[in-house]
């Protein structure tokens, strides 16, 4: 008996650790990246960038709007040619994609827009948290989320800690931050996570509703692939360091996104929360 309480006491005072470890972690996160206070002040980010696919040796314009609790808006102009945008769009009320008609070599596809389930829109939704680029590590606990130190790992060759954060939604999202200045080098996540952070959930959604001969073994495997996300080339803005540069490999094909201009706290064009 009273070794079993011995173990207890051990395993209750490793978790403690454990936890003060965690918050400390990302308390030096928040430190390193503005501070709580300026982060959880951000109304409003503007993104513009631009996205190269290297093996398809095309680019696209990518736009990105954040307003708090109110809007996430992707904006990408079509790679393949011609004038009108995708986007993905999510208010406090509703979720949609729009993908413009194309035709190339590979196949064409109609316009489509697809309004979310309710079960999606409520996935989705933490995409309006704008505390900065990283936004659900900060205040997370507040937000509901949990987040666990999973030890330490090399990204590129710099040394990380490597925290798994499960939303109050479910999903997982993990983090690798440099334990030299604590900025996020890699971040990890599902495929449909993943494609949304780049400008691609779009597209994506497109190519996933015409695959009409994938089961749904297939499909549930494909949706929860992890994907790595790279972050390099960090940039003050508004005394945020925000990265400039963000890599995904796909398979065979790599996507590069430069971000070339952030705006913070700035109004955000009424035009951004229509469907359309």
């Amino acid at each position: 008996m009273k070794k079993l309480f011995i173990a207890f006491l051990l395993l209750l005072s490793a978790n403690i650790l454990s936890a003060q470890t965690i918050n400390e972690v990302i308390e030096s996160f928040m430190i390193a990246n503005g501070g709580k206070e300026k982060l959880t002040s951000i109304k409003s980010i503007q993104i513009e960038s631009v996205m190269n696919m290297e093996r398809m040796g095309t680019s696209a314009t990518v736009k990105f709007f954040r307003e708090k609790d109110k809007l996430f808006r992707v904006q990408s102009s079509n790679p393949m040619g011609g004038d009108e945008e995708s986007f993905t769009l999510i208010t406090d009320t509703a979720a949609y994609t729009y993908v413009p008609a194309f035709n190339t070599p590979m196949g064409s596809m109609e316009a489509s827009l697809t309004k979310f389930t309710p079960e999606e829109f409520a996935a989705v939704n933490f995409q309006k948290d704008c505390d900065g680029f990283f936004a659900p590590l900060v205040n997370y606990e507040a937000k509901g989320h949990t987040a666990v130190l999973e030890g330490d790992e090399k990204v590129n060759g710099v040394e990380c800690y490597k925290i798994n954060l499960k939303l109050a939604t479910g999903q997982s999202i993990t983090y690798f931050i440099s334990k030299a200045n604590y900025q996020v080098r890699r971040l990890q996540a599902t495929a449909p996570i993943v494609l949304e952070l780049m400008g691609m959930s779009a597209m994506n959604r497109a190519f996933r509703g015409n695959r009409n001969d994938e089961t749904k073994r297939e499909r549930s495997q494909r949706e929860n692939r992890k994907i790595d996300i790279d972050y390099e080339k960090y940039k003050l803005f508004n005394g945020i360091p925000f990265p400039t540069k963000q890599t995904v490999q796909l398979g065979m094909m790599q996507l590069e996104l430069e971000n070339t201009s952030f705006k913070i706290n700035e109004p955000i064009n009424a035009k951004w929360y229509l469907v359309k």
